[in-house]
Formats: C-alpha cells, structure tokens, sequence
C-alpha cells in the first residue's frame, strides 16, 4: 500500500479560548487538541491555550515509535524546568 512520505510528525499550536467555557451547566476544566495519525504519520503532538492555561497531547503508534514514553518524560521534564507546569 503506498502511504506520503513526506510527514511522520505533526505539531499544532492553537490559541484557544481565554475565558473558561461552560458545557451543560458544568465548568470545562481542559480542552485539548488531539491530531488523527494515519498512513505513516506516527506522532502528533498538539498544543492549546485555554483560560489561562497550556494544554498539550501527544498522540502516538507505540508500533512505530515505542520510546514514546521517553518522549513525553522529556516533553514533561523540559516544560517543568522552564516553570510552565
């Protein structure tokens, strides 16, 4: 099956709201991004901003990239020396 092969990573960065949301009465704690993976897109990293907040996902096919942990350790543990969690 022939599948591009000019992606294997996506990132995102979108600004989201700046007030908190409210969905049936009840306050939205997080909002997130998440990217679909298909073909050999393997990783999809998505960043948002809401009320104040960062919100980051990471999605990923363990298959093709099985240090994912170690990924998002390092995501993780950069962001918490920068101070933003």
């Amino acid at each position: 099956m022939n599948h591009q092969r000019m992606v294997n990573l996506l990132v995102s960065n979108l600004p989201g709201p700046t007030e908190p949301l409210v969905f049936a009465g009840a306050p939205v704690l997080e909002l997130f991004q998440l990217g679909t993976n298909q073909g050999n897109l393997a990783l999809s990293v998505g960043v948002l901003s809401y009320a104040g907040t960062l919100e980051i996902d990471v999605v990923g096919d363990v298959d093709v990239v099985p240090d994912l942990d170690a990924f998002v350790s390092g995501l993780t543990d950069t962001l918490v020396q920068l101070g933003v969690c």
